[in-house]
């Protein structure tokens, strides 16, 4: 065998050995998962945590000066009016009778909200914790649970609800936004739906 032949072989060999390393690190990197992506979707999630509502909680407030505060203080009377003794007149004295719903539960008007929680006072123990209520100029915002609006179960876990209103000039609230959600008995996380964890330093 010729040295030229020689040669020839080891080219082949080497081509081929390339070639099959190749196809190694290529069959080996496909063969590989890759790291999989955080679930996005709450029905992929794992809901192993149990849902709680604090019911011994301190209401934070946010405002920017005494005319806030003071529209903040009307917005816990109205939910402490809701809950105890809804009247058609007491309401008036809070809200305007030109009062405009977003609400898609509920009418125009005071009359509709004040019957609406009249009814479930009556029935059963309204229970409605006010846990942060913030106002910037004419809006306000709360974020709210309502318990026991139809149930009187004790361990009725209730309806969250961030509520935001719109304050007119004679200082009743003439408008009204809400979003709201059932809470669910088990979350993904432990934090609840209504604390407030994160602390400012001192």
């Amino acid at each position: 065998m010729t040295k030229s032949t020689i040669s020839l072989f080891v080219l082949a060999a080497l081509i081929l050995g390339t070639h099959l390393i190749s196809s190694g690190v290529r069959a080996q990197t496909a063969a590989t998962p890759p790291d999989p992506e955080p679930p996005t979707k709450s029905s992929d999630q794992e809901l192993t945590f149990l849902q709680s509502v604090p019911t011994n909680f301190e209401t934070h407030i946010y405002v920017a000066d005494e005319e806030g505060a003071r529209r903040a203080q009307i917005i816990i009377d109205i939910y402490k009016l809701l809950e105890t003794d809804p009247s058609i007149e007491k309401v008036r004295e809070y809200v305007a009778d030109g009062y405009s719903q977003h609400s898609t539960m509920l009418p125009d008007g005071p009359q509709p909200l004040a019957m609406l929680f009249a009814s479930s006072v009556k029935q059963y123990p309204v229970a409605i914790d006010v846990h942060k209520v913030a106002v910037v100029g004419d809006f306000a915002m709360a974020h709210v649970n309502f318990r026991n609006l139809d149930t009187a179960d004790p361990a009725d876990l209730g309806i969250a609800a961030v509520d935001m209103y719109l304050f007119g000039e004679d200082g009743k609230v003439v408008e009204h936004w809400d979003t709201l959600q059932n809470v669910p008995t088990h979350s993904a996380n432990p934090n609840t739906m209504f604390l407030k964890l994160y602390e400012e330093d001192k």
